[in-house]
């Protein structure tokens, strides 16, 4: 077996297409290359040379090779899944290469698609001592992991829930109308939920509105308010959505 590599034996190759296409978010393009072992032992393809385009619109940085993970027994053909990870901010845009193999150069086009992504650290927060209306704080590392610009959410509210009301409010309903059947117990469900949820919490970010370019970092200063109606004796849960990011908190009452 020869192992195919960015610096040898890549000659041995032959890809019948001109023009190779890639498409997707930064960190996943993919695509299909049709290629032949034109050589009479089995080729093992590790990596392609790749390199700028003299022409078109070229990649800020490009990689000095194409990775692949695939064999060739001798003259073999056939379609080949490619992919291709690129720097997580590349601009979204068409962008231009060119693999040199067999001999010949192949066109190379990556289309770069829009994404949106947030890393948040911690995606847990853990508060002690419930009281009735006050406000807890903590901050948040965020990141602008895409390749757009990011606007910083405003939000208003959010859910405050006893980690046992469910249990409790089901428990009770059971035993109060079970036995009149599922719509009474389910009529005394919904009552006993709304007689013990929790009003709203309210939550800020001292940075809603602030604008991150890709790769962008900052701290977040994170605020939670508890509604009046919380009882001091219980534990207390919510969600947070940050985007794509679910951030949960929890604060218990000793």
């Amino acid at each position: 077996m020869i192992t195919v590599t960015a610096k040898a034996f890549h000659e041995k190759l032959h890809i019948e297409t001109e023009e190779i296409i890639l498409n997707g978010p930064p960190s996943n393009l993919t695509g299909n290359i049709f290629i032949r072992n034109k050589d009479d032992e089995t080729l093992f393809i590790r990596e392609l040379p790749l390199s700028p385009s003299a022409k078109g619109n070229n990649l800020p940085k490009t990689a000095a090779s194409f990775k692949f993970t695939t064999s060739l027994k001798a003259g073999e053909e056939k379609m080949h899944r490619i992919s291709h990870q690129l720097p997580s901010n590349t601009p979204p845009g068409t962008y231009d290469s060119i693999i040199n193999v067999g001999g010949k150069q192949k066109k190379v086009k990556m289309i770069v698609q829009p994404n949106i992504q947030v890393d948040i650290h911690p995606l847990t927060i853990h508060f002690a001592g419930v009281i009735p209306g006050e406000s807890y704080y903590t901050q948040l590392s965020f990141t602008n992991s895409g390749n757009m610009p990011f606007k910083i959410p405003e939000i208003k509210h959010v859910t405050t829930l006893d980690e046992d009301y469910l249990c409790k409010a089901t428990s009770l309903a059971m035993r109060e109308k079970g036995g009149e059947g599922f719509t009474a117990m389910m009529d005394e469900l919904t009552k006993n939920i709304h007689n013990q949820m929790a009003d709203w919490a309210i939550v800020k970010l001292d940075e809603s509105g602030k604008i991150l370019q890709p790769g962008e970092s900052i701290q977040l200063h994170f605020t939670l308010t508890l509604p009046k109606n919380v009882d001091a004796q219980k534990d207390y849960f919510g969600t947070v959505r940050l985007w794509n990011k679910m951030l949960s908190y929890n604060i218990k009452s000793h």
